[in-house]
C-alpha cells in the first residue's frame, strides 16, 4: 500500500509539473532592430514551437504603441508545429526606443511581452 501511494504522489506531482511547463518556447523574447530611419518601415518576427501535447491558438497579439502593427497565425498551432508573431514597426520620433507586443494564447490567461528595441535617426 505504501508503494502504491508513493506512486501515485509521484505521477500526480509529475503531471502537475507538465502542466506548469509554458507550452509556446519563443525562440527569442527580445529583438533588436538596430539603427531605423524616421519613418521607415522595419518588419520583423517573433518565432515559437507548440511544445505542448494539444494544438494552441493565439488568442491576442497587441503592440504597445500605434507605431506597431501585428499580425499573427489565426488557425490553431498543432504540437510540435513552428509559427510566428509577426510586426512591423514605424516611428515618427527620433531617438532610443523599447517597446513590446503582449501576446495571449489558448493555454493560459497571462499574456507573453515580447520586446523590440533600436534607435530612430534622421
Amino acid at each position: 500500500m505504501r508503494k502504491f501511494m508513493t506512486t501515485l504522489f509521484l505521477g500526480i506531482a509529475v503531471a502537475v509539473v507538465a502542466g506548469m511547463a509554458p507550452s509556446i518556447t519563443w525562440t527569442t523574447m527580445e529583438i533588436d532592430l538596430g539603427t531605423v530611419t524616421k519613418d521607415e518601415k522595419k518588419s520583423f518576427t517573433f518565432e515559437f514551437t507548440n511544445e505542448s501535447l494539444q494544438a494552441v491558438t493565439i488568442l491576442e497579439a497587441k503592440g504597445s504603441c500605434g507605431c506597431t502593427v501585428v499580425d499573427y497565425e489565426k488557425a490553431p498551432i498543432e504540437p510540435g508545429a513552428s509559427a510566428g508573431i509577426t510586426a512591423e514597426f514605424r516611428s515618427g520620433k527620433t531617438g532610443v526606443f523599447r517597446k513590446n507586443i503582449q501576446v495571449r494564447t489558448s493555454d493560459s490567461p497571462e499574456f507573453t511581452t515580447l520586446y523590440f528595441t533600436g534607435s530612430v535617426v534622421e
